[in-house]
């Protein structure tokens, strides 16, 4: 969901603004999915390690390190290699707006609009 987001938002964003800001989009969108996807990693590791006995101290490292290295790779990116900040910054809201979109997806699915919510049991005073 994301990587669609990502490319409409990059299509939207050249077709009014300019190629510099729909890269910046491009470039913000990657590095968004690959922290979820570096996120998960984290995650099962955590869990992996934690379940193999007493939490090993490398598990309770593992999301600051992921942390800093998003922020290095983000700043090496808007500095370095002069990617366009708005860009960056739509291209990195794609996830939050994903995000939405799929819980709003899932709540849809979990309830049918025909059946009506269980009642209370409660008695009307």
């Amino acid at each position: 969901m994301t990587a669609i987001l990502v490319f409409t938002a990059a299509v939207a964003i050249r077709a009014v603004g300019s190629t510099p800001t729909a890269l910046g989009c491009v470039v913000g969108g990657a590095v968004m999915i690959a922290n979820l996807s570096a996120l998960t990693l984290v995650g099962k590791a955590v869990v992996g390690l934690a379940q193999g006995g007493g939490v090993a101290r490398i598990a309770v490292v593992l999301a600051p390190l992921k942390l800093l290295l998003l922020i290095a790779v983000v700043y090496l990116l808007i500095t370095r290699f002069q990617i366009d900040l708005a860009g960056f910054i739509a291209g990195s809201l794609t996830q939050l707006v994903a995000v939405f979109i799929e819980t709003g997806r899932v709540s849809m699915r979990a309830r049918p609009a025909d059946q009506a919510p269980p009642s209370q049991g409660g008695v009307l005073a």
